[in-house]
């Protein structure tokens, strides 16, 4: 059981990097994403999508609100 449970830490800690590579750029590094950060992994990005993602209308995406647009498919490159 031991050893299960140390293949699936190791298993989960060394697939983190792989799920961060396809996030996009946080150029600021304020754990969220302005238009102009995302506009460099989906160039076709309008106003007005970034507006309908924006819940919280703060002018960032959050990553609760990235992965809830990457749900609802607003996003294409």
């Amino acid at each position: 059981m031991t050893r299960l449970m140390i293949a699936l830490g190791l298993i989960a800690g060394l697939s983190a990097p792989a799920l961060a590579q396809d996030l996009p750029i946080d150029a600021d590094a304020n754990g969220a994403w302005s238009m102009d950060e995302l506009k460099v992994t989906y160039p076709n990005l309008t106003e007005e999508v970034f507006a309908a993602m924006d819940t919280t209308a703060d002018g960032q995406i959050d990553v609760g609100e990235y992965e809830a647009a990457m749900g609802a498919n607003l996003l294409s490159q």
